[in-house]
């Protein structure tokens, strides 16, 4: 009888072990979104995305992020301008978050083409170590 106590007992137990581990995270960017508008000789380029499945370190009932990105344009030629933007989310919370927005801003000056671009975002975890990435397309038109 104790056999079969011992046995459901280690059942039990191997069952319910996996779910107390700790969550894997799985850093995503999703939800891109781009467009870009004429400003006299330039163009105001804006973006955003989100960003969830990061690490979030807790200390002094606290919980602090910290994203760092950088951004790509490939020309409607194909042409690749690597790290055209770059930066730094570094948040701290009272609570611990869902996801992040991401939002960039830059001037392209007027020797850009117009027509149809593609921009490349690509995001690091500091925390964890955990890349993702995403694209959007956007158009530079009148």
């Amino acid at each position: 009888m104790k056999k079969k106590y011992v046995v459901l007992s280690l059942i039990g137990f191997i069952i319910l072990f996996p779910s107390c581990s700790k969550e894997e995270l799985k850093l995503e960017v999703y939800n891109p979104e781009a467009f870009a508008f004429h400003v006299g000789e330039e163009w105001e380029l804006n973006a955003s995305a989100q960003v969830k499945g990061f690490e979030q370190f807790e200390e002094n009932k606290s919980y602090s992020i910290k994203l760092s990105y950088y951004v790509n344009l490939v020309t409607p030629s194909g042409e690749l301008f690597e790290e055209v933007d770059y930066g730094m989310i570094d948040k701290t919370n009272n609570n611990k978050v869902l996801d992040s927005p991401l939002e960039i801003q830059m001037i392209l000056d007027g020797s850009f083409e117009k027509g149809d671009y593609i921009m490349q975002i690509f995001v690091t975890d500091d925390h964890s170590g955990q890349t993702d990435s995403t694209q959007v397309k956007f158009n530079l038109s009148d």
